[in-house]
C-alpha cells in the first residue's frame, strides 16, 4: 500500500485505512520524558511534525472533531507497550494549535490571521459557553475571541485562558500542543515586521506556558531552535530537542528498517540502492534517518526519483541568507559542491537577527532546516563542532540555485536570459561567449584551481540553467544508453531542441579543445541521446564543455 502523501490528520488516516509508518512510539517517548514539562522538538519541514502532534492529540483526547478515538491505537506499537501508556488514551482535554498559516504580507494581516486562528481554536471548545465553570464576563471574552473582536490583551492571554476554562470544566488539566511555533516569526523576519511579531508570539506563548498551573503538559514543534528569543522566558522546565539530540531521533522521518519494509511492500526493493542514495543521509542523534516526504512521494510515484522535498518550499530564508554570504563562506561552499564535508562550529541558540550571512549562524540554519547534516558532532565549549555535508542527492541539487543567487551581480537579467535563449535555441557561439564572460566574473568567488573537479563545473552549469524548468525538464546524472550523462535538457514542447551536456575538467597545459571533443565523443559512444529519442525528441544537440580554471571550450554536434 502506498504511503500517504500530504495528509497530516491522524484520524483521517486511521478512518480511511490509509498506508502510513507507525510512529506511535513517539507517544511512549513523550510519557517517558515526563520530567520535562514542555519539550520543544525542532526538525526540518515535511518531517512528520504535524502528523505526530495530531497523533498525540488523538491519543490523549476522547474525541477529535466529532471522531471517537477509542480503539484507534489498538493495533499500533504503543498498544504493545501495555497499560502504563494505554491508560492515558482518551483521558485528557487537549488544545491543539498550528501556526503554519500565519504568514501575512504585513503585520496587520498577520495579526488578523492570528485572530482568526484563535477563533478557530476556541470554536473547537464551543460547548464551554454553556458551562457553569465560566463566569459571565469570561463568556463575553470567549465570544469576542470567536468573533475576532477581542482586545490585544485578551488575544495574548487567549491560550492561557482557554486552558484554565478547560481545567475548571473538566477538572482535568489539558495538554497544550503547539505546531510550527516559529512560522510567524520567520515570516515576520522575511517581510520586515519581525519586532512586532516576536512581541506577539512572546506574549501569547509566554502566557500559555510560563507558570501556567492549568495545563498538564505542553509539546511544541518547529523548524528552528530560537532560544534567545525568550519566547519561553521564565519557564524553567522547557527543553529544546534538535537534530543533534538523541531524544526523539527516530520519531520523525523514517529509519532504514522502515524504508526497507515500505519498499518491499510496494514491490520497489529492487530500487533500494538508488532511492536510499537520493533520500537518506540525515544523522539525528546516533540514528540515520530518511526524508519521509520524499520517500512517500517516491513510493507513490512507483519509484520515480525526483526532488520532491526541495520543491515543497520557495526556500526564501535560505536563499536570502546565502545571498549575503561573505567571501570566506563562499570559498567553503566549494567543498560542498565537490561533495566534501565542512567542519565548523554550530551555535544552536540562534536568532533571526543573527542571520547576517557569516559565521556559524548560517551553517546552523542550513543544518536545522535540513539542507546539511552533521556526520560527526563534538562539544566545543558551549557550541558543537560539526562535520557538515549535504545529506543526499536530492538536497545537493539545491546548491546550484545558491550559486545562481551569488552570481546574480555578475550578469544583468537581460544577459542571463540571452544566455539561456542561446543555449536552448542552439546559438552556441553566442552561448559560449557569454558563458566565458560569466565564468570569468563569477568564478572569482571560488578557488578555481587545477584540482577543481568536474562536479564543481557541473554545479556551476546547473546553477545557470536552473530557471529553465518552465520550458524544460532538467535531468542530471541519470542513465541513458550505456552510461550516465551529466545534464539532459528535455523540452516540454517536443518540437523544440533537446540538449545533452557533458563536462570535462582539465589540468594546466592540457589541450582544452581536445578535452571538449573528448566529452562530445563520450556522448556518442555511450548513446546518451537514447532517452531523448525515446521521448519523441528528434532535434537533439550534443555539447561537450571542457573547463580549466576560468577558461572554457566547447565542441558540439547536432542531430
Amino acid at each position: 500500500m502506498s504511503l500517504i502523501v500530504g495528509i497530516d490528520d491522524f484520524g483521517k488516516i486511521i478512518e480511511k485505512k490509509l498506508g502510513f509508518i507507525d510512529k506511535s512510539l513517539f507517544i511512549k517517548e513523550i510519557f517517558d520524558n515526563e520530567q520535562i514539562d514542555v519539550p520543544v522538538i525542532v526538525r526540518p519541514r515535511r518531517f512528520g511534525k504535524t502528523l505526530n502532534l495530531s497523533m498525540l492529540r488523538y491519543f490523549l483526547a476522547a474525541e477529535v472533531n466529532g471522531l471517537k478515538t477509542q480503539g484507534m491505537f489498538d493495533n499500533l506499537n504503543i498498544a504493545a507497550q501495555g497499560d502504563d501508556y494505554m491508560q492515558h488514551q482518551g483521558k485528557y482535554p487537549v488544545i491543539f494549535i498550528s501556526f503554519k498559516n500565519v504568514k501575512g504580507a504585513d503585520f496587520d494581516e498577520a495579526y488578523g490571521e492570528l485572530s482568526k486562528l484563535m477563533s478557530k481554536t476556541y470554536s473547537q471548545h464551543y460547548t464551554l459557553l454553556t458551562s457553569d465553570a465560566l463566569h459571565p464576563h469570561e463568556k463575553k471574552i470567549f465570544e469576542s475571541i470567536l468573533n475576532q473582536t477581542a482586545s490585544r490583551e485578551n488575544l495574548l492571554s487567549s491560550l492561557a485562558d482557554l486552558s484554565e476554562y478547560l481545567y475548571r470544566h473538566h477538572a482535568i488539566k489539558p495538554w497544550l500542543l503547539i505546531d510550527e511555533y516559529d512560522t510567524p516569526i520567520q515570516t515576520g523576519y522575511l517581510k520586515d515586521y519581525y519586532p512586532d511579531m516576536i512581541a506577539i508570539m512572546r506574549g501569547l506563548l509566554g502566557a500559555a506556558l510560563k507558570g501556567n498551573e492549568s495545563i498538564h503538559r505542553g509539546v511544541v514543534t518547529g523548524i528552528l531552535r530560537i532560544a534567545k528569543e525568550n519566547l519561553f522566558s521564565g519557564l524553567n522546565n522547557v527543553k529544546v530537542y534538535s537534530v543533534l539530540d538523541a531524544q526523539y531521533a527516530e520519531c520523525f522521518g523514517f529509519t532504514e528498517a522502515e524504508v526497507d519494509k515500505a519498499l518491499k511492500e510496494n514491490n520497489l526493493a529492487h530500487l533500494s540502492v538508488d532511492i536510499k542514495a537520493w533520500y537518506n543521509g540525515y544523522h539525528i542523534g546516533k540514528s540515520q534517518i530518511y526524508n519521509p516526504w520524499s520517500i512517500a512521494n517516491c513510493i507513490d510515484e512507483k519509484g520515480t526519483l525526483g526532488p520532491y522535498w526541495i520543491h515543497t518550499s520557495d526556500n526564501v530564508l535560505i536563499k536570502q541568507t546565502m545571498a549575503r554570504a561573505d567571501a570566506a563562506l563562499k570559498i567553503q561552499f566549494e567543498a560542498i559542491l565537490e561533495g566534501k564535508p565542512v567542519e565548523t562550529l554550530v551555535d544552536e541558540n540562534i536568532t533571526f537577527a543573527d542571520l547576517n550571512g557569516s559565521g556559524d549562524k548560517l551553517w546552523t540554519l542550513l543544518l536545522f532546516a535540513g539542507y546539511l547534516t552533521s556526520t560527526r558532532t563534538e562539544m566545543a565549549g558551549l557550541e558543537h563542532q560539526c562535520l557538515l555535508s549535504p545529506p543526499n542527492k536530492e538536497v545537493a541539487l539545491l546548491y546550484p540555485h545558491i550559486i545562481t543567487a551569488w552570481f546574480a551581480d555578475s550578469m544583468t537579467d537581460t544577459v542571463y536570459q540571452s544566455l539561456l535563449k542561446d543555449l536552448t535555441e542552439g546559438n552556441l557561439d553566442y552561448f559560449l561567449d557569454t558563458l566565458k564572460t560569466f565564468l570569468f566574473q563569477s568564478a572569482s568567488y571560488f578557488d578555481a584551481t587545477e584540482k577543481q573537479p568536474e562536479k564543481f563545473y557541473h554545479g556551476f552549469v546547473l546553477g545557470l540553467i536552473i530557471s529553465l524548468p518552465k520550458t524544460h525538464i532538467i535531468h542530471s546524472n541519470k542513465e541513458s544508453g550505456r552510461g550516465r550523462y551529466d545534464v539532459l535538457l528535455i523540452p516540454k514542447d517536443k518540437t523544440k531542441l533537446g540538449i545533452i551536456l557533458e563536462f570535462k575538467a582539465t589540468r594546466p597545459g592540457s589541450d582544452l579543445q581536445a578535452s571538449a571533443e573528448e566529452a562530445l565523443t563520450q556522448i556518442n559512444q555511450e548513446g546518451y541521446a537514447a532517452e531523448l529519442k525515446q521521448q519523441g525528441i528528434h532535434k537533439i544537440l550534443k555539447v561537450g564543455l571542457a573547463f580549466r580554471g576560468k577558461e572554457v571550450m566547447m565542441a558540439s554536434e547536432p542531430i
